[in-house]
C-alpha cells in the first residue's frame, strides 16, 4: 500500500460497528467505506485488519493515527460503488471499488480476509495510489462570497 502523508480533519460521529470486524467481506468494504466518507478514524479502524488481529491492535497509536489520516484523505468521496466479490488466495475475497468525489473517480482494489479468532471480517489490503488525485483535489465545493459581504 502507497502512504502519502496527509493532513485531513476527522473524527465526527462514529458510524462502524463498535465490535470490530463486519459480518461478511462486503459489509467490511462498506463499514470501511462509510467511515471514510464521515472521515471517522475509529470506524475505519474498526474493520481494518487481517486473519491475526485488528491493525489498531498491532501498531502504535501514533503510526495507526498517521495511516488513518491517510486512507481518509483517499477515501473522501461522494459516491461508491463496489463490484463483484473474486474468490482471492487463501479464503480472501477481492474487490474492485470505484469511488467519485466531484468530478474525479478512482478504482481502488480492495482485499477483504475473515479473522480466525473472531470470525468477523476484515479489509486488509486496498491500494491508495489511484485517489491520489481525489486525495491532493481542493474540496469539491466552496463557499460563494454573496454580492456585498465583506
Amino acid at each position: 500500500m502507497l502512504l502519502v502523508l496527509a493532513s485531513v480533519g476527522c473524527r465526527p460521529k462514529s458510524v462502524g460497528n463498535g465490535a470490530g470486524g463486519a459480518d461478511s467481506a462486503q459489509m467490511a468494504v462498506v463499514e470501511f467505506l462509510n467511515a471514510a466518507r464521515a472521515q471517522d478514524l475509529q470506524g475505519i479502524s474498526a474493520v481494518w485488519g487481517n486473519e491475526e488481529s485488528p491493525t489498531r491492535d498491532r501498531v502504535a497509536r501514533q503510526e495507526l493515527e498517521r495511516r488513518l489520516m491517510i486512507i481518509a484523505c483517499h477515501l473522501r468521496h461522494d459516491e461508491s460503488r463496489i463490484g463483484t466479490p473474486e474468490l482471492g488466495e487463501a479464503g480472501r475475497t477481492l474487490f474492485s471499488v470505484e469511488i467519485t468525489r466531484g468530478s474525479r473517480k478512482a478504482t481502488l482494489p480492495f482485499t477483504t480476509v475473515r479473522n480466525r479468532r473472531n470470525n468477523k471480517w476484515y479489509v486488509e489490503d486496498l491500494d491508495l495510489r489511484p485517489a491520489r488525485e481525489i486525495c491532493n483535489a481542493e474540496p469539491v465545493s466552496r463557499p460563494q462570497a454573496r454580492p456585498g459581504a465583506r
